[in-house]
């Protein structure tokens, strides 16, 4: 029960706020964290090859807003993780990433792509 209709206002603009920062940031899926990321060269000869994965950042649905640079590059790299998890894997290698969104200009979406191959290696 509110006490008055301005503090029941601000605690729901709040309570909003809220839910839509927890949004804009993909968390990285219970035993993804643990998977590796690798870059360049690499002999993956004892590694089983499983798939290509790809990872993006997502744009707020609810607001259209871009989240920040930090938080769009965290967000692909754990949906990279997300779904070489979901095919078994326990490596990615990174190919290739694409960043329409490093500089903030405004129009253009600001959105992270990382395409990899997952990999299970013992």
């Amino acid at each position: 029960m509110c006490v008055s209709s301005k503090f029941c206002r601000l605690t729901g603009v709040f309570a909003l706020g809220l839910i839509l920062a927890g949004c804009s940031v993909i968390s990285a899926k219970s035993g993804s964290q643990s998977i590796k990321m690798l870059l360049g060269e690499h002999n993956l000869s004892h590694c089983q090859f499983l798939g290509k994965v790809t990872g993006s950042s997502p744009v707020n649905k609810i607001t259209g807003e871009h989240p920040s640079y930090t938080n769009r590059l965290i967000s692909a790299r754990n949906d990279l993780r997300n779904e070489a998890f979901k095919l078994g894997g326990n490596t990615v290698h990174v190919g290739r990433v694409n960043n329409t969104g490093r500089y903030e200009i405004p129009g253009v979406d600001k959105k992270i792509i990382i395409d990899g191959k997952a990999y299970f290696c013992e």
